[in-house]
């Protein structure tokens, strides 16, 4: 068996006047929206990049594009497919490390509940997965509160 790395990152503005917005599938209540032509889940971005990159399989806008993404679609169909595909070539996720970048709301109290929601997408052990939640510390666009970021390392096993 080999062991892959993979790395991805997302990035998408924030804007007032929204009912909030999904990271890891999970919908966080805040007055906020995601500017973003899908449902704009920038850790399950990060997390399908990351899956794409350890399977050499390219990235996110290879497998959609955002002329062929449904407007306001689901992120987590991505994530499935994505698994699918690892799974299609023989590979297993071993691990999932999320970093996710947000000034406001507070994720502190969510990250278990957006990393065991990432688990049960994929059907893995909850202890696979780990959600770190960082704040811009009131610099840049993250900091201001006009951005949400997301930073995904993934371990997956394929066959030599």
């Amino acid at each position: 068996m080999s062991i892959r790395i993979g790395f991805g990152t997302d990035c998408h503005r924030l804007e007032p006047g929204g009912n909030g917005f999904p990271l890891c599938g999970v919908l966080l209540d805040c007055p906020l929206a995601v500017v973003a032509v899908s449902d704009g889940d920038a850790a399950i971005h990060a997390l399908v990049d990351a899956l794409l990159g350890a399977a050499g399989l390219g990235d996110i806008g290879d497998h959609y594009p955002e002329n062929k993404v449904v407007s306001g679609g689901s992120s987590e169909r991505f994530l499935r497919e994505t698994a699918a595909r690892i799974t299609a070539l023989g590979g297993e996720i071993v691990n999932i490390d999320l970093v996710v970048d947000l000034q406001q709301p507070k994720l502190g109290p969510r990250k278990r509940e957006m990393a065991d929601n990432i688990a049960r997408i994929l059907e893995m052990p909850d202890a696979r997965v780990n959600v770190k939640a960082k704040t811009g510390e009131g610099v840049g666009p993250i900091g201001l509160g006009q951005a949400v970021a997301a930073q995904a390392a993934v371990l997956v096993e394929f066959p030599e």
